[in-house]
């Protein structure tokens, strides 16, 4: 009979260690399963934070587009505005006529070939009314020399 107690012992030893053996194994399981599921989880928030830094980063290249179009807006506006003043000024010199120095109280051609008192009896081309005379008489309009011409007797 000892020899049965002896079989009994090692058949409950071996069944404990075999328990003991499983119990490890799921521990092990568990614990590469929590290392997968941690691995994952870093791998997960590492893509997020990349997405994140490449939004920034698109956001960031869209707003530099946008500076750079408004730059480039206000340069092309501010083009516009000198070249209307360029063309407003060309204008105003080419509208602006010059008076002949010679003549106060009205604005007289200096390039034209005559100019005749109005309602006198000249041949014109051109007329004027009462003038005063600052200087030589190209057109011979102050007939008696006093300094005023085309005044009314």
């Amino acid at each position: 009979m000892a020899g049965v107690g002896c079989g009994a012992d090692s058949d409950a030893e071996a069944e404990r260690e075999a328990r003991e053996a499983r119990v490890a194994e799921e521990r092990r399981e568990q614990r590469q399963a929590r290392e997968r599921a941690d691995s994952r989880e870093r791998r997960q928030a590492k893509r997020k934070v990349r997405k994140r830094a490449e939004r920034k980063r698109a956001q960031e290249r869209a707003r530099e587009r946008e500076r750079a179009e408004e730059r480039q807006r206000k340069r092309e506006e501010r083009e516009r505005r000198e070249e209307e003043e360029r063309e407003r000024t060309e204008e105003e010199e080419t509208e602006t006529v010059e008076c002949h120095p010679s003549y106060k109280g009205a604005c007289l051609d200096p390039n034209a070939s005559d100019y005749d008192c109005e309602g006198g009896s000249g041949d014109g081309p051109l007329y004027t009314g009462p003038v005063t005379v600052v200087g030589p008489d190209d057109f011979d309009l102050d007939s008696d020399g006093d300094g005023s011409a085309c005044e009314s007797s």
